[in-house]
């Protein structure tokens, strides 16, 4: 009995971790986005930005992105990232969902 306790407690627990971050960032796998469908923001620094732009996005680096989150950032559509690695959209990612609540979808910067 108290293995099956203990079994069902660790599952539990797996499935809401699981939930709860699989629906914070979702890769897309589309090259070209429909623009319409997303506000764009690039989360790489200033530099890299420049180099490589991203057609349509809104270049805020991953350290000022609270501010703007606090400031002037709103936007009604779906949130696309762009980002050098994964790890950088899970920390945008976790910001937004703080003040939106939506899941977020990233793609990498070619």
């Amino acid at each position: 009995m108290l293995e099956m306790t203990i079994l069902l407690i660790i599952g539990l627990i797996v499935f809401i971790f699981k939930s709860f971050y699989q629906k914070n960032l979702i890769p897309l796998e589309e090259k070209t986005p429909p623009a319409d469908d997303f506000c764009v923001i690039d989360i790489r620094d200033y530099i890299s930005a420049h180099r490589s732009p991203y057609p349509g996005a809104e270049n805020i680096p991953l350290d000022y992105l609270p501010r703007e989150l606090k400031g002037r950032f709103d936007c009604p559509k779906k949130i696309l990232l762009v980002t050098d690695n994964k790890r950088g959209a899970r920390l945008a990612a976790r910001m937004i969902k703080k003040k939106r609540g939506n899941p977020v979808y990233y793609i990498r910067a070619i």
